[in-house]
């Protein structure tokens, strides 16, 4: 629980409050001979949804610009946040140095999070960002 009292004395939520957190992590590493290794990894994270003020539409359209609903500060939550991210290294062990290849596929159900929601003058509307959708990150790494 992440919780603040204001100086009017109510008790609220912060924006860190998800209330729940779990993380799994799971590899296997396997020597293929003296010298070289594959490994496997994944990470499992399942939260509690981030915490947010809403915002009122009808008075963001009458001022043009964003108006929060101060007295219900960080009472909605978004959906729960999941991801799912898996790695594959391969790893070439010499006397002087280590090589390392590896694909680390992060999000690799490409759910869409819900990062922010701000209202968009233009458009008059609450506008929803995201975070990172599948993101395929390959590396090489030399370590000494």
């Amino acid at each position: 629980q992440s919780k603040y009292k204001g100086s009017n004395g109510i008790e609220r939520n912060t924006a860190y409050n998800g209330n729940y957190i779990l993380n799994v992590l799971a590899g296997k590493e396997i020597r293929l001979s003296k010298k070289n290794t594959i490994a496997f990894d994944s990470k499992v994270t399942f939260a509690g949804g981030k915490r947010y003020t809403p915002i009122d539409l009808e008075a963001s359209r009458l001022y043009k610009r964003e108006v929060r609903i101060l007295g219900e500060t960080f009472d909605s939550q978004f959906d729960p946040y999941f991801r799912l991210d898996f790695k594959v290294t391969y790893r070439r062990s010499g006397k002087k140095i280590t090589q390392e290849w590896f694909v680390d596929i992060q999000n690799i159900t490409n759910r869409k999070n819900i990062f922010l929601q701000s209202y968009n003058i233009d458009k008059g509307a609450i506008v929803t960002q995201y975070q990172l959708g599948l993101f395929p990150n390959f590396n090489y790494r030399v370590n000494f």
